[in-house]
């Protein structure tokens, strides 16, 4: 049966669901950047996956911005140029990031200020690396999110929403722009040391160029720990 999917009254796709399903789950491919960065592209008129976004980004560098954050207090700022080898690996060279915490100098106070601060940088790579793993999908997970996700015209946007995609319950939404079925707005929720985590990415494009990451917040148990991720200054490599 064909289906259509209609915005502000205009037909703006005409195909089978399950040729679309089909075509956006071969298009997801792995993480651009440390966080979040899911690329669901198709041609709007045939449901065939647009050339991947990946290898047109490996063309620019750009400096990237992470802040952590525990209370709602800055705890730590780095910053960082971003470019791609010749092998395709994002490599991270940083410019600058906030000093070092002061610690006690010595006895009892020097060990447990110590420990809970190597505990809170544990907890930070967990976190990235639970964002990470939304990011790489196995491509068998990235069939059956698109099995079974339902995919609901928007205003300007297309939302494609599915659960259970690495735990049980958990939830991941994908809106893509109406038109050119770029990538806009990625939200997750999830769940670490059964407290909740909400991951949201925001996507811009660059001037005739790919679209990319501008910012990414990964929160957890509210804003118990929040890290925050700022993408910009792309410049395009001489080669």
């Amino acid at each position: 049966m064909t289906a259509r999917i209609i915005t502000s009254g205009r037909t703006i796709m005409k195909t089978t669901t399950q040729t679309l399903r089909r075509a956006l789950s071969l298009a997801i491919p792995s993480a651009l950047f440390a966080a979040i960065a899911i690329n669901a592209q198709i041609d709007s008129r045939t449901a065939r996956p647009q050339p991947d976004n990946a290898p047109a980004l490996r063309q620019y560098e750009w400096k990237s911005r992470t802040e952590i954050r525990k209370d709602g207090e800055t705890k730590r700022v780095e910053v960082a140029a971003m470019r791609y080898d010749e092998n395709g690996q994002l490599q991270k060279t940083m410019i600058g990031s906030t000093p070092e915490p002061d610690l006690p100098k010595f006895g009892l106070r020097h060990r447990i200020a110590k420990n809970k601060l190597e505990d809170f940088r544990k907890k930070i790579a967990s976190l990235a690396a639970l964002a990470k793993s939304y990011a790489d999908l196995p491509p068998d997970r990235k069939q059956q999110f698109m099995a079974m996700a339902s995919i609901t015209p928007e205003e300007k946007l297309l939302r494609i929403e599915g659960r259970n995609v690495l735990q049980t319950g958990d939830l991941m939404t994908i809106f893509l722009d109406a038109v050119s079925r770029k990538q806009r707005r990625i939200e997750i929720q999830t769940t670490f040391d059964q407290k909740p985590v909400r991951i949201v990415s925001e996507f811009a494009d660059l001037p005739e160029g790919p679209s990319y990451m501008t910012r990414s917040q990964l929160s957890y148990d509210g804003n118990a720990i929040s890290i925050i991720t700022e993408n910009f200054d792309h410049t395009r490599l001489q080669r």
